[in-house]
């Protein structure tokens, strides 16, 4: 035996207003995928990203050249500490806190290249995009090339005609 209630229409829910059909909402990897392939990054063909990935070469050689100078200033802190302390007559032992203007420089130094690493992984990663999307682009076109060849085990030679469609 079973009871069966049917809703009132009193507190049947009733739409109101027009219907509404929305797109289905991506969620945030899927956006980033579907954005990246629609664009040509190396905008047909033209660009190759040597630019990109020059640029973003020297900026991280130049973070870790940083990054390296400031190891040296802190190993030159301790240094300076050391010889402060076991009385040394130094124009860093005059002040009251020696090494100070040693840090400040290793502050500064890591600093900057924190924002340097940063800038340059974003350009080497765009000119990877550039030179990726150039490649797939060179690969679609058609292509001619002639090779010389030789071989040396048995004296020979000629030319390969190569077609790429």
């Amino acid at each position: 035996m079973a009871i069966v209630l049917a809703p009132r229409p009193t507190h049947a829910k009733r739409n109101r207003g027009p219907t509404q059909i929305t797109p289905e909402a991506k969620k945030g990897k899927e956006r980033r995928q579907a954005r990246r392939s629609e664009t040509d990054h190396s905008e047909g063909g033209t660009r190759q990203g040597v630019l990109e990935l020059s640029l973003g070469s020297v900026v991280v050689g130049t973070s870790a050249l940083l990054v390296g100078r400031g190891i040296w200033e802190a190993v030159r802190i301790e240094r300076t500490v050391e010889a402060c302390e076991a009385g040394s007559l130094a124009l860093d032992c005059a002040f009251n806190n020696p090494g100070r203007h040693v840090g400040i420089a290793v502050g500064l130094s890591f600093g900057f290249a924190a924002v340097l690493g940063l800038a340059g992984g974003f350009l080497l990663t765009r000119g990877v995009r550039i030179h990726r999307d150039y490649r797939k682009f060179q690969a679609a076109q058609a292509q001619v090339s002639v090779q010389p060849w030789a071989s040396v085990q048995r004296p020979a030679g000629g030319l390969s005609l190569r077609l790429r469609f």
